[in-house]
């Protein structure tokens, strides 16, 4: 019965043991990312049903709040910028808003990835977006994105402030 017990009790600690490395590790040397914060997002259009769009990038700044997996935030268009250099601005009291939900992944044996659905409410209508992005850094996000605006598609990069 003494080594039956001891057994049992080697088992449990060697468990527990196990547990706290393994939390340790995942808190502390491979942590998820804050994503909280300001970030600059420039969209690249690289297909599009309206064909002045194609190529078109478009700047956003972004506030993200995150809360465990979960991401809230809001932003505004703040500028166009066309292939030939051309930069349109936009006035603050003219600016598209965006409202923005979406959940981080954490991954530990490749890169994390953040997933965000955005509503835009633009001039003439609402519509739609999903980016898709990896996370290089806890500075920089790197994707993809589609939109119900202009059927449009392309590549999204994220820069935090």
């Amino acid at each position: 019965m003494d080594c039956l017990t001891n057994e049992i009790l080697t088992t449990i600690v060697s468990g527990l043991l196990f547990t706290l490395i393994l939390f340790l590790i995942k808190e502390h040397l491979l942590p998820k990312k804050n994503i909280t914060g300001e970030w600059k997002a420039i969209l690249t259009i690289n297909k599009s049903s309206y064909n002045p769009y194609k190529n078109l990038s478009i700047e956003f700044k972004i506030h993200l709040l995150q809360k465990g997996n979960e991401i809230l935030g809001s932003g505004e268009k703040i500028k166009d910028l066309k292939t030939d250099g051309t930069e349109t601005v936009f006035d603050r009291n003219k600016r598209v808003k965006i409202e923005i939900s979406g959940f981080y992944e954490k991954s530990y044996l490749k890169r994390s990835k953040v997933y965000l659905n955005i509503i835009e409410e633009g001039i003439e209508r609402e519509s739609r977006s999903t980016y898709i992005m990896t996370v290089k850094n806890s500075k920089k996000l790197k994707g993809s994105f589609t939109s119900t605006a202009a059927d449009s598609s392309g590549t999204i990069e994220m820069t935090k402030s």
